[in-house]
């Protein structure tokens, strides 16, 4: 847990607090690159991947569990798409902790880490630790040309509009903050800024300014260790994307075939799959793509207490079904699924009872379903179990630390490694336990 009062000004000096020890030696990694699916608002998990229909009514719901394509796993009728790619998925149906907030639980979901607050709609802060993508950027960076981790469709915020913590670098610092595109990839005009030079800008222009502007930042009033280092990392990548073309083809959604884009789906989500499997394939490490509002401010996320089975059958779940199969099946059709982790997350999952007044499921963190896929983790299994009306694990519980430490594990690094913060205090990258019996 962080402490809340972490000094933010580090003065005139430059500590070197963003060092790292690891405490043993790596691992062989599994993964060389992942893609992690949030869904912003927690889905019910119940009614998708761990359903119940012998419950009573009114825990099991209204939907039907259909077979799939691995003999003894049940899935939601409408998960037609997916259910033909369980065979490349391992659920977890025993993930659990105690927080039942949006904005920290998904901290505690991105980092492995628990905030230290339990709250709502306050602003990601430098104490927060960082996202997974960050602490790759740190320690295992990828080709120079290319951003380690790349976070897409749009920040993840409450409706008024408070950004949620764990997205970014955190206690590293924002030089380890992704590579954001905050546009939705389906939008006709989707271009990701600033990343060809201006119209008449030649190299030997650039490197002119280049020389420029660092007369200007030798000869500018004095900035802290850490904004210093942050806007010279942002200058750095800004050069490299925009001297690159290997990494503008990569962001270069308009050259998939129109064809290809189709199978993805025509909305936000599906087309930032295929931009994540584009960005992975050119040596991007981790994309996180986070669900998606369609207008701010407006919960179209999966927060479902009311109308919760209307909201999954006619909005969200066919935003998702097909989508992500055609992605399983493309990253195996390319040779990638054995080293491409993927990861579907959720801050958490939702009420085993259906409330009465508005036939939706309220937060519920004590109990939801994770799962992964590629990385070499064997498909069509099923670890964890929950009670009989998926409310708790019955056996084999798995924290947030224990999902992150394998995670960790599976791209290569020591969970126990530490990072520092500001004030020099160690932080392992996971107090969790690798989950070896599910690899």
């Amino acid at each position: 847990m962080l402490a809340g009062n972490v000094s933010l000004t580090l003065g005139g000096r430059n500590p070197e607090w963003l060092c790292a020890k690891e405490s043993t030696s790596r691992g062989p990694a599994r993964a060389k690159r992942c893609l992690m699916l949030f869904l912003w608002g927690g889905p019910a998990h119940q009614d998708l991947w761990d359903m119940k229909p012998l419950a009573p009514s009114e825990y099991r719901g209204e939907f039907q569990p259909i077979p799939t394509v691995t003999p003894g796993i049940e899935i939601c009728e409408h998960l037609p798409h997916l259910a033909k790619q369980t065979d490349k998925i391992c659920f977890l149906r025993s993930l659990t902790h105690s927080d039942n907030n949006h904005s920290t639980s998904a901290h505690w979901m991105l980092t492995g880490h628990k905030h230290s607050v339990s709250a709502e709609n306050f602003n990601a802060r430098g104490d927060d630790f960082p996202h997974i993508g960050s602490v790759l950027t740190k320690l295992s960076p990828s080709l120079k040309s290319l951003p380690t981790f790349v976070a897409l469709p749009e920040q993840i915020a409450t409706t008024i509009g408070a950004v949620t913590p764990g997205q970014g670098g955190g206690i590293l610092g924002a030089k380890y903050d992704p590579f954001r595109i905050d546009q939705h990839p389906d939008e006709k005009d989707f271009e990701v800024p600033n990343l060809s030079l201006p119209t008449g800008v030649t190299t030997d222009r650039m490197d002119s300014r280049m020389a420029l502007l660092s007369w200007f930042d030798r000869n500018r009033p004095p900035l802290d260790g850490n904004q210093r280092e942050a806007i010279g990392a942002f200058q750095t990548r800004a050069i490299e994307l925009l001297t690159s073309t290997h990494a503008q083809q990569a962001f270069d959604l308009q050259s998939e075939p129109a064809s290809h884009r189709e199978k993805y789906g025509t909305g936000t989500f599906g087309q930032g799959l295929l931009l994540a499997r584009r960005l992975l394939e050119a040596g991007v490490k981790l994309v996180t793509v986070y669900w998606h509002r369609d207008d701010p401010g407006v919960d179209t996320t999966w927060d479902t207490h009311s109308n919760n089975f209307g909201q999954l059958k006619d909005r969200l779940i066919p935003q998702v079904d097909r989508p992500i199969a055609t992605l399983l099946q493309d990253l195996e059709d390319r040779g990638m699924l054995e080293d491409t982790l993927v990861i579907w997350n959720s801050e958490f999952g939702r009420t085993p009872k259906i409330n009465n007044n508005r036939a939706g499921r309220d937060h519920w963190g004590k109990c939801n379903t994770v799962w992964l896929a590629g990385a070499g983790i064997p498909g069509g299994t099923v670890h964890g179990r929950s009670d009989s009306i998926a409310s708790a694990p019955d056996d084999y519980p798995i924290s947030p630390e224990d999902f992150t430490a394998t995670i960790y594990h599976l791209l290569g690094l020591n969970p126990r490694t530490e990072i520092y913060d500001r004030l020099q205090r160690p932080f392992p990258l996971s107090d969790g336990r690798v989950l070896h019996e599910i690899l």
